[in-house]
């Protein structure tokens, strides 16, 4: 944690009120997301128990697993579940934009990309768990499933992949997204809890945070924001409604069993309908914060992955994801992710003058004023050609952790402008960075107007992330056997090998 957001927790647990750690929300956010609410029963880990789910505040469905030990039961409800996500990631499939590209190969991608919305990182991992349980499941054979049943794994799975990576928004967890905005005077495990962190942000009307605090903390007024249940909510409510549900369908007593599925309803329904209301006004909260000006393109590039999943599974070589990468599948990801961090931060930093001062306290970044310019400066280049090249002289009071030849990027001067550092010479207290001009001055022999800092201007700038290759990794016969791992870590799993682990996760017990 640097000094500045240490600084603004700080400021929050005496103020008892949130504040602001962003400028701009830096995540798109649909005009028409899926909002779901996991439940697992405690103590059964990956065992669905209920879902709340829907695209509107007054549009929800609550499907509910009477018994969640029962195999038919467990994918009767996620083949329920399945029809309405299936339906709205269709709903997504229906334009495409044809996007220039250089060749004669024409690229399109689909101009929306779905967005889900579950309360916190609990309800990834509940997904997580949903998908990997029914991707791998048959159609045919023993122990069939309905054909939605598999296609709900595989698309969780994607979902779930794509929430691991900086900057997407196709799958988001509600505390993560105000976690980003603002800073709490708790801690951030304490932030995970939906209730809790609404407390802070946006206590109810007439309630201090205090004691909106102290309700959240309650089970019986805000139970947990899933995707597990409270124990004592098991043992008091729960087991009872589920031993009368047991008890009507051993018995063949329909009454019965009408009246125990109604009252299993509706216990659940009062464990996620407060959950159900947080969200919504947690989501009316971030749509009144700006959003980044770079937010609009990384969900371009969401669209772009959303585009080329939907097309591998309209093709006829459509597979499962592994149960577990292997070498190479691994590495890939891991550079993807690595890549995708440090952009998402930089992209922060360039939009956002909060996250850069963060930055700033850190030494990655400084600001400061110009104190000397040499704007007529001119290089040759190794083609004995003579190219502008001004340098300037910032002083700065930052602490500058930065090293000779970085590159820079300022979001204070126009698009394009691109600079290095020449040398940093210490002077008391402050820093003096000469740095020289390289980008974003024309293509003139002098410098357009505007392009190059003068003395007395106030000035941004941080590292430029660039661009990078992407890595080659070696064939899958040149990994050493280390790293080969076992057949089921391969990119394509076999029908047997995915029977088998499909039976290995999630049994067919009944």
């Amino acid at each position: 944690m640097s000094r500045v957001s240490a600084l603004a927790h700080l400021e929050a647990m005496e103020a008892m009120e949130a504040m602001p750690l962003t400028r701009f929300r830096h995540r798109h956010l649909s005009d028409r997301p899926l909002v779901v609410i996991p439940l697992t029963m405690a103590g059964e880990a990956g065992t669905p128990l209920a879902v709340l789910v829907g695209e509107s505040r007054r549009s929800s469905t609550l499907l509910v697993v009477g018994q969640p030990r029962n195999r038919d039961q467990r994918f009767a409800f996620a083949a329920e579940f399945g029809r309405i996500v299936m339906g709205y990631i269709d709903s997504c499939r229906q334009d495409r934009l044809e996007i220039p590209s250089r060749g004669e190969e024409r690229r399109s991608r689909y101009t929306s990309a779905p967005q889900i919305l579950v309360p916190n990182n609990g309800g990834i991992k509940a997904l997580s768990d949903l998908g990997r349980m029914c991707r791998f499941r048959r159609t045919d054979g023993p122990y069939p499933v309905p054909a939605v049943v598999p296609e709900l794994g595989k698309w969780l799975t994607f979902l779930v992949e794509t929430a691991e990576q900086a900057g997407t928004s196709m799958l988001l967890p509600m505390t993560g997204l105000l976690g980003e905005h603002w800073a709490t005077g708790q801690s951030a495990l304490e932030d995970q809890n939906l209730a809790s962190l609404m407390a802070w942000i946006s206590p109810p009307d007439g309630l201090t945070v205090q004691e909106a605090m102290a309700d959240a903390e309650n089970p019986e007024l805000c139970p947990p924001a899933g995707p597990a249940t409270s124990p004592q909510f098991d043992n008091t409510y729960l087991a009872p409604a589920m031993r009368r549900f047991d008890t009507a369908r051993a018995t063949g007593n329909e009454q019965a069993l009408a009246e125990a599925q109604a009252d299993l309803r509706g216990l659940l329904s009062e464990q996620l309908n407060p959950t159900w209301r947080l969200m919504w006004t947690a989501l009316a909260l971030l749509r009144g914060v700006d959003e980044a000006p770079r937010a609009a393109a990384r969900f371009e590039r969401d669209c772009d992955s959303f585009t080329d999943y939907s097309d591998y599974q309209d093709s006829g070589d459509a597979r499962p994801q592994p149960k577990r990468d292997g070498a190479i599948r691994a590495a890939r990801r891991l550079s993807r992710l690595e890549r995708a961090l440090a952009d998402f931060e930089a992209d922060m930093a360039f939009d956002d003058p909060y996250v850069r001062a963060d930055q700033r306290s850190l030494g990655e970044a400084f600001a400061g004023t110009v104190v000397a310019a040499e704007p007529d400066r001119v290089d040759i280049t190794a083609s004995n050609r003579r190219v502008p090249r001004p340098r300037v002289t910032v002083r700065t009071l930052d602490p500058v952790r930065l090293v000779d030849d970085t590159k820079l990027i300022s979001p204070t001067m126009p698009p394009g402008h691109k600079a290095e550092i020449v040398s940093i010479v210490r002077d008391g207290d402050a820093s003096l960075i000469m740095v020289e001009v390289t980008g974003g001055m024309g293509r003139a022999r002098v410098p357009r107007p505007g392009t190059v800092p003068v003395v007395e201007q106030h000035i941004d700038y941080l590292p430029d992330p660039g661009w990078r290759p992407t890595p080659v990794f070696p064939e899958a016969d040149q990994i050493p056997w280390t790293h080969a791992g076992d057949p089921e870590d391969s990119e394509t799993m076999d029908p047997v090998a995915a029977g088998q682990a499909a039976t290995e996760e999630w049994g067919d017990d009944n």
